[in-house]
């Protein structure tokens, strides 16, 4: 879809709105992934820098195993390291995946906008008639761009809707279970550092898809903006129409919806933030309770 003509023809001005975005996308990516491997680092160091009295280290992930795992510490130790380590790379790649696609539709969209805007500007070789037929073409290809663009979006939340449900409900649970974890644990900890960076990265995950979900539908909601701020009264009564109906479709906006439920923008951060925080002050009210009996 991407590298069809509408998208690969692209102008100078066009180039640098996609190369701000996808530099915008890189430099998100390189700190998402520097969250995840200080996450990987510190799960660990902690069980190695933390006091123990002179007890057996712990594992990184507390488990059952069906034999004595103090004589093959080093053997289980890395192998934990290594699933934590490969689940991290893994689903980072696929949230920076999912929000690069997101940028890029942002950024195609703002395309359309800068396209739309300038469609009625006259060319000082043409005729008036010549110039009516030139805008109808260009607002042709504006249109079959708009079409493809919605299928697009459209095409990213059909493939990664149902995970991204799945990682939102997940969150809430994992953002309130870990600040309820960073009350109970000594500030002078390393696993207290382990979950302020965990905690962290969990957060940029979030936010990530909630943001760029936002500006995606925000961008599209933008072209309506531009049609109107089109010369379109120095144009065509059928192209006028053209813009006029691009306008209604354009009230609704392109929106990303996890699960086909929850809409991916900043309301919904919200929304995930207070659920979490909910149910932090549930488990720390319970959590009083129990100290004080």
């Amino acid at each position: 879809m991407l590298q069809s003509r509408l998208f690969a023809n692209v102008t100078e001005r066009e180039r640098t709105i996609l190369e701000n975005h996808i530099q915008e996308g890189r430099i998100l990516a390189k700190i998402y992934r520097v969250l995840c491997f200080l996450v990987v680092l510190f799960y660990a160091l902690f069980p190695f820098l933390d006091d123990r009295s002179g007890k057996t280290h712990r594992f990184p992930l507390p488990c059952w195993f069906p034999f004595d795992e103090s004589k093959y510490y080093y053997q289980v130790f890395f192998a934990e390291i290594l699933s934590i380590a490969v689940g991290a790379w893994v689903n980072s790649n696929i949230d920076i995946l999912t929000v690069m696609l997101c940028i890029l539709a942002t950024a195609e969209f703002e395309i359309l906008r800068n396209r739309l805007t300038t469609i009625i500007e006259p060319s000082p070789k043409s005729t008036k008639i010549g110039e009516d037929e030139a805008v109808k073409v260009r607002l042709g290809e504006c249109v079959d761009q708009y079409d493809e663009l919605l299928c697009f979006v459209n095409q990213i939340e059909v493939t990664f809707s149902k995970g991204i449900f799945v990682q939102f409900f997940c969150s809430v649970i994992v953002i309130c279970l870990t600040g309820f974890q960073m009350l109970v644990i000594s500030f002078n900890s390393m696993q207290f550092v382990l979950l302020i960076v965990y905690f962290s990265c969990m957060m940029c995950q979030v936010a990530m898809y909630c943001w760029y979900g936002h500006t995606v539908m925000e961008s599209s909601d933008y072209v309506r903006d531009a049609c109107y701020m089109a010369d379109w009264n120095r144009s065509d009564l059928s192209v006028q129409k053209s813009l006029v109906m691009i306008m209604e479709r354009a009230k609704k906006p392109a929106m990303l919806r996890a699960g086909g439920f929850f809409v991916l923008n900043i309301p919904t951060l919200m929304r995930i933030l207070r659920s979490s925080y909910s149910y932090f002050a549930v488990l720390q009210r319970l959590y009083s309770k129990n100290e004080l009996q």
